[in-house]
């Protein structure tokens, strides 16, 4: 039985983690494209953008007006496609107050994944000593549960700030721009799982306490 609960247990970690990381792809890309350019001592261009913005689009209809024209491989021929996500450069560099909001809320995001990770690892160390309904474990779920919940509402939040920034800077004229895509639902569902998993081991120690009590 417990190997199951372990197998069960890793796979929930694994989709947990790839979660986190589909999330900080982002800024993980950034971080390292800013840590080549100074490794290579690159000239910084005054009219390079300071800030970059991921958008999601959906195309209001399809024709050629908005259509972009991609070529096949090795260069062989053309066609026309729609694209549905872009990274945009904005017009301006991000002010130091934007900038300290950013590292402000990625550092917040970074230190709910890691708590998430720690108390689920301690949550699965526990049940397999046999130390089911104790009052920790139920402390425990309510850490993953809030981590994950809080990690899927920063995200949303970076997504939703992007995206309307840049529909404040750019002209996306023939697309709907797709503000549903920026939600992150999976985190946040991951975390309300928990935390009705934590509900159920309360209910179940109370009812362990009230049957020794009565015995």
């Amino acid at each position: 039985m417990k190997k199951k609960l372990n197998l069960f247990c890793a796979l929930i970690f694994v989709a947990i983690v790839c979660d986190l990381l589909a999330m900080s792809n982002v800024a993980f890309t950034g971080f390292a494209a800013g840590i080549k350019h100074g490794m290579e001592r690159r000239a910084v261009n005054e009219t390079t953008p300071g800030n970059y913005c991921y958008v999601s689009l959906l195309p209001a209809e399809i024709n050629v007006r908005n259509a972009v024209t991609i070529t096949g491989k090795d260069g062989a021929g053309s066609m026309e496609a729609w694209p549905t996500q872009l990274i945009v450069p904005m017009g301006e560099r991000i002010g130091f107050g934007t900038a300290m909001f950013k590292l402000l809320y990625s550092l917040a995001f970074g230190l709910a994944g890691v708590a998430a990770l720690v108390a689920f690892v301690l949550f699965v160390r526990n049940i397999n000593k046999s130390k089911i309904f104790i009052h920790r474990n139920i402390t425990l779920l309510r850490v993953v549960g809030w981590c994950l919940v809080a990690t899927g509402v920063i995200d949303t939040a970076d997504g939703c700030y992007d995206t309307y920034l840049a529909t404040q800077t750019l002209n996306l004229a023939g697309y709907v721009v797709d503000y549903s895509s920026a939600a992150n639902i999976t985190s946040v569902i991951f975390g309300l799982f928990s935390l009705v998993m934590a509900e159920a081991f309360a209910i179940g120690l109370k009812m362990k306490e009230e049957q020794e009590l009565t015995i």
